[in-house]
Parts: structure tokens; sequence; C-alpha cells
């Protein structure tokens, strides 16, 4: 059984604070006219956590922060500064939660993916699903066709329906250890318009890569030892591509959980495994990454990073325990 996670599954209940009968609104027997309302200072929730004043231990709550039962707010384990604002535990078995998840399963190249890849991405339960605490997203081999085209394999892309600009991310996964597999835990920029994600035109239509892209952990089909960081974009004047990326050594990234990590400012990007920083980047005027980005966790077949899948490939995981997202005030 993996650790215990010291967040709990953040079914958190919002205290609902119901101003009623706070005053009376009957007419003056003197015939003076109403009596002035008065409100109970006690059930006020002057920091707008949702945690009344008499139970709120935690009295200057950052705005967006999620919070405890007393009103506190949820600290980065590694960098106090960091509050907590969105994550997922994948605490419910089976589906995934909906209203955080989004599928993204329509091809945006001709009827394929991009990169050569050679799957085909799902919404069904067997490519994604949640099972003791841990989110799994399986890449099986089983013929698939969409809108008539056919792939020999699938697997399945989420997409965060939470953005945030500037902030930390942790990701704590297993990887896959098959030949073929390409897993991913990286952003878009929100404006990006790609065919079938989650926010469409919501933010903008740039396209890739002027929407900006950060690879907070890539691995490539052959070498499961190596570990990518990676930032793609597109320059703010000219639109000309330009990337910068690193590798690190891992070991063991398919038999133990390793935490995957982006601190993101508006003057720098950090990209961390196990809170040590393998790749930086000044945030300059020249590059993109000054808008919302969204989430992406995947796992591909094949293709530029993918490589050869080997020959008696049947199914393999990526296995999440956490996603969190964290900013500062």
């Amino acid at each position: 059984m993996k650790h215990s996670k010291y967040i709990q599954s953040l079914s958190l209940s919002v205290t609902l604070v119901l101003f009623s009968n706070c005053g009376s609104n009957e007419i003056d027997s003197t015939g003076m006219g109403l009596d002035e309302p008065t409100i109970d200072p006690i059930i006020l929730d002057l920091d707008g956590d949702g945690i009344t004043n008499d139970a709120d231990t935690c009295d200057s709550t950052p705005s967006g922060a999620l919070v405890d039962a007393f009103g506190c707010s949820f600290i980065n384990e590694y960098d106090p500064n960091y509050f907590l604002v969105w994550q997922d535990e994948f605490s419910d078995e089976g589906a995934l939660d909906g209203s955080k998840w989004h599928h993204q399963i329509i091809p945006p190249n001709n009827g394929s993916w991009f990169n050569g890849e050679k799957q085909h991405y799902t919404d069904r339960i067997t490519n994604s699903y949640v099972s003791d605490d841990v989110l799994i997203i399986k890449a099986i081999k089983e013929s698939y066709e969409v809108d008539g085209s056919t792939q020999n394999y699938t697997s399945a892309r989420l997409n965060s329906r939470f953005s945030f600009k500037y902030g930390r991310i942790d990701v704590r996964a297993k990887l896959p250890e098959s030949a073929g597999t390409w897993p991913a835990i990286w952003t878009l920029g929100t404006n990006i318009n790609e065919i079938g994600n989650y926010f469409g035109s919501t933010y903008g239509n740039v396209g890739w890569p002027s929407c900006g892209e950060i690879d907070i952990m890539e691995q490539n089909g052959w070498d499961k030892t190596e570990l990518i960081g990676h930032f793609h974009w597109g320059h703010t004047t000219t639109g000309e591509y330009a990337s910068y990326g690193k590798i690190a050594i891992i070991e063991d990234a398919m038999n133990e959980f390793h935490i995957y990590s982006l601190e993101w400012t508006e003057g720098q990007l950090k990209v961390l495994l196990d809170n040590k920083v393998f790749l930086t980047m000044n945030n300059t005027a020249s590059i993109p990454y000054d808008n919302p980005h969204y989430i992406l966790l995947n796992i591909a077949m094949g293709g530029n990073l993918g490589g050869a899948i080997e020959a008696d490939f049947s199914s393999d995981s990526m296995q999440v325990d956490y996603v969190r997202v964290y900013m500062k005030e």
C-alpha cells in the first residue's frame, strides 16, 4: 500500500452559512418604523474561505485556497510559500471525476495523432479508471477505429478542466516499463484551441507552438532510465518555433512512485524530479509563458519518442497517485 497521503481526499465539505432570521422586519409597536437588522458576528466568514468565523482557526486564508474544516490552507510539503488550489487524490473507485477531467478522444491530425503515434485515445473505463486510490492510464493492444481510421492500440489522454497561470504542480506517479510506450505529464496553453480539447477557443486560437508547451515528464520508449523535461514555444513576435530541454536519469520509474513537478513564476520555469531541479529556463517577454495552462496526462504508443513497440506488447499503464496544483499569494 502506498504511503498515506498528507492531504485527505478533499471531499471538503463546504459550509453553507444561512443568513436567516438575522433581524426582525416587524413594524415597531410605537409606529417608528422597522427595527434595524442585526447580524451575529459569529456566523460571518471574513476571509471568504467557506468556514465561519467561530470555526475558523486561520483567519487570513489566501483567496482561492482549498481549506480543511478549520479554515486552514494546505501547504506544499516542499515549499511552505505555496498553498493548494486544485487537486485530485483519486479516492473514488471506478470512473474518473468528470468535473475535474476531460477525455480528449478526437484525432486532430486527419484521423490520427501527431508525431506518428500509433494509438487512438478513448473515454472507456478500460483505458482510464481509479483503483485502490490510484489513477490508471492503460495502453492496450487492440484494433480500434475512429471515423474510418484504424489503429492497433488504445490509450487515454486526459485534460484537466482547471487552468492556472504561475504556481507549482506536483504529480506522484509510476511509469510504464514496456518498449514503445511514451508516457507524459505536461501542460499546454488554454489558447491552443486544439481539436477535441476541453477549453476549445474560450481563451484564444493561437495554435501550437504559440500557446506554449511544458513537458514536466516525458519518457522515450527505448531507454526507461531517461526522463525528459522540455519547453516548446513560438516566439511571441515572430512565431518562430524554439525549444529547450534536458534529461535526468531515473533508475526505478516503473517500480517506485516519484514526484514530477513544475515551478512556474513570472520570471522563471523549473522542472523537478523528487523536488530536485534538473531543468531551468528564464521566463521572458519573447516566450509565451504568461497565459493560463491546463494539465495533460497520457500514454502514447510508438511515434517520434515512443519508437518501436515490442512485438509481444499486450498492455501497460501509468499509475498516478495524485495531481496537486499550488499557488503563492
